[in-house]
């Protein structure tokens, strides 16, 4: 029973409990202060989004299902497949550096967003083969360039690939893109740069994820206060 009295003075019997004081399941103090902070928390985050509309990534058809995306498109008679799921890639260590902005005294520091960098899987299918790589975002990626001309600055790497035909199956024999031959790597890297996967891509897939993950955690915010607020 409600021990929250009513317009009458009367405790709220179990019969009257949704609508008796006048707040929906609001019983409790507790749901009241969630609720409340819901409603400024979704204030702010819908003010703070960086991308209202979610950004595009040219040339590639884009389908969200909850937390999975899935890019597609053809390049010559292959199809180019990313998937990723935004879950989980947001954290207080997915950040990348911004170089200072302009105008701003020198020697201040780089200002650091914290960003959405998931793993993704590419796959390059042709005649019922497919080439796939597992991937993973550089955590300290930097976009100055470095002094030293033969220094790499990936903005994500390769950690695994494999290759199949038809479907994939357990027994699929992968390689861990730690131990492949560095002059491999290379060529691999290239491979994935001919078909449009490179920084460009990486950053652009980096700046959609962030907006999208944005976008449903602000959708978990309403769902929590409509939650608290429904009636029965």
């Amino acid at each position: 029973m409600c021990k929250k009295p009513n317009a009458n003075g009367k405790l709220c019997s179990a019969k009257t409990v949704p609508n008796c004081c006048g707040n929906s399941f609001l019983h409790g103090k507790g749901d009241q202060e969630l609720v409340k902070f819901l409603e400024e928390e979704i204030e702010t985050e819908t003010k703070s989004q960086k991308h209202p509309k979610l950004p595009k990534i040219e040339g590639f058809d884009v389908v969200t299902d909850g937390a999975k995306v899935i890019l597609t498109k053809m390049f010559n008679d292959e199809k180019i497949t990313v998937k990723l799921n935004v879950n989980h890639t947001v954290d207080a260590e997915s950040k990348i550096a911004e170089a200072p902005q302009p105008g701003a005294p020198e020697g201040e520091k780089e200002i650091t967003e914290m960003k959405s960098l998931p793993n993704f899987t590419i796959q390059i299918e042709k005649n019922g083969q497919t080439i796939a790589f597992s991937c993973s975002f550089v955590q300290d990626y930097s976009p100055e360039e470095s002094d030293d001309p033969d220094a790499f600055n990936d903005m994500f790497n390769i950690d695994e690939v494999l290759f199949h035909e038809g479907e994939w199956k357990e027994n699929t024999y992968s390689v861990s893109g730690e131990i492949i031959d560095g002059y491999l790597y290379d060529l691999l890297m290239n491979t994935l740069e001919e078909r449009g996967i490179a920084a460009e891509f990486a950053e652009k897939l980096s700046n959609f994820s962030t907006s999208y993950e944005h976008k449903l955690y602000i959708g978990l915010l309403g769902n929590l206060k409509k939650f608290l607020d429904s009636k029965k």
